[in-house]
């Protein structure tokens, strides 16, 4: 459910740079003392994270980008989401597979700049994953950037098509923003669910399947921790405002502490540094010709959110045929970043 804060128009209305934010500034000096104290409830003794390739940890090196992700049966997307990241610029992708049954763990276990892990607890044990992550952190190490996303999460920017991620960071660095918020953008195709085939089978990337995407009914809001969103296809198809998933995560963001996704992925630690321009997106993919199938896996597999919810609603709307067709009159094909910069989705950086 969306909570009250203050709202700010979304997509943006002005596209031209800027990095100002004084909601932000004003709210960062009031919290900023509040920072060395905060307490995260933890139990460090139950976690426990496994190398499945060799015991040795291979150490990052200073200009390495790391990514991490965590793999739940995600095989269908593993092809795509490293050729993706690789190509703009990930040099190691640190990975938990969550007891994967489909082929995933053995696919990874075949690229040499993975390092997967597997976990003695499940997704839900590890506080929906966030445990995991911060074990991750005390393994490779503080001070440095860290991407941190899903499988069917593929993050851009404008002009990410020949603007590698050293230099995104480095515009990132001269704004003074180190944390770097971007909605999650649901994409779908054009025509019905059951006949958008995305089986991962070949380089074809998701978003040429899934093409479409809502330009409008998004809304945006400034909290006490941080920035949230609702809207996107399934909002406006299920049309009921306690089941709308929070659209906004930040999924690059330099890590001074231990703790920086412990209590959200959603709103990482300090809470201080999450009020910068939108500057990136997460086009997101859950609709394909296998949605039901997977949905009902989620479901059996009872280790999501609030007895996985969100998928027992989105189930509900599939039996009564509310997601065979997203489009509508508020559709458009993706096409590009900046196609998404001139509609105000983020703001640019070069």
């Amino acid at each position: 459910m969306m909570r009250g804060g203050a709202e700010i128009p979304f997509p943006y209305r002005s596209h031209a740079n800027d990095y100002h934010d004084h909601f932000a500034r004003t709210l960062g000096h009031a919290l900023l003392s509040k920072w060395r104290s905060f307490k995260v409830k933890r139990n460090p003794g139950e976690i426990c994270i496994s190398p499945l390739k060799s015991p040795d940890i291979r150490p990052l090196g200073p200009e390495d980008i790391p990514l991490i992700f965590l793999t739940r049966n995600s095989l269908r997307f593993l092809r795509s989401f490293l050729l993706h990241y690789r190509t703009l610029g990930v040099t190691r992708f640190l990975c938990i597979d969550d007891r994967s049954t489909d082929g995933t763990r053995e696919f990874l276990l075949e690229e040499s700049d993975v390092d997967l892990f597997g976990s003695d607890i499940r997704y839900r044990e590890a506080n929906g994953g966030r445990s995991w992550r911060e074990a991750i952190v005390q393994l490779y190490g503080t001070n440095r950037w860290y991407l941190n996303v899903d499988c069917d999460e593929y993050f851009i920017y404008h002009q990410y098509e020949t603007k590698r991620l050293p230099q995104f960071i480095a515009g990132l660095e001269a704004a003074g923003i180190t944390h770097c918020p971007a909605p999650m953008i649901d994409c779908y195709p054009g025509d019905a669910i059951t006949s958008a085939v995305f089986d991962g089978s070949s380089d074809v990337m998701p978003w040429e399947i899934a093409n479409m995407f809502d330009v409008e009914g998004y809304r945006l809001l400034r909290t006490g921790s941080g920035m949230i969103m609702s809207g996107g296809p399934r909002a406006r198809v299920l049309n009921n405002p306690d089941i709308h998933d929070e659209l906004m995560k930040y999924p690059l963001v330099y890590v001074e502490g231990e703790i920086t996704f412990g209590v959200s992925i959603h709103k990482p630690w300090p809470f201080t540094r999450n009020f910068s321009p939108i500057m990136g997106s997460l086009l997101h993919f859950k609709f394909f010709d296998q949605t039901e199938k997977l949905v009902r896996e989620a479901i059996a597999d009872n280790q999501y959110y609030r007895g996985s919810r969100s998928y027992k609603n989105m189930l509900e709307a599939i039996k009564k045929g509310q997601l065979d067709y997203l489009r509508s009159e508020i559709s458009n094909e993706f096409r590009n970043s900046q196609q998404l910069a001139e509609l105000g989705f983020f703001k640019t950086v070069f």
